[in-house]
């Protein structure tokens, strides 16, 4: 049985910073991978599907190009978590993405 998916994945290995909506500290995650629908994190946190997060994906060119580049910023809503310990699989889908 082969999967169909509405966009393709592509690894992604950088830093997150996640905000979750409802005012609580944010967190740094990593990302796994990333499409037109939504990103894969890796997190030591297990959040619950339904969550609303802002994501902040910083490249690992980030930091050197930030006056020229803002970093892509989107409310995402966390779909699934696997996992039993950290770090968990967090799969979000893009709600709205800002850049």
């Amino acid at each position: 049985m082969s999967e169909r998916r509405a966009f393709k994945r592509l690894p992604a290995d950088t830093e997150v910073i996640i905000r979750p909506l409802t005012g609580s500290a944010r967190d740094t995650a990593r990302s796994k991978n990333l499409s037109g629908g939504g990103i894969l994190l890796s997190s030591d946190r297990a959040y619950q599907p339904g969550t609303l997060l802002e994501v902040e994906v910083l490249t690992k060119t980030h930091r050197r190009f930030a006056r020229q580049f803002a970093p892509l910023t989107a409310k995402v809503r966390v779909v699934r978590v696997e996992g039993n310990a950290p770090p968990y699989d967090v799969a979000a889908e893009f709600v709205d993405v800002e850049r």
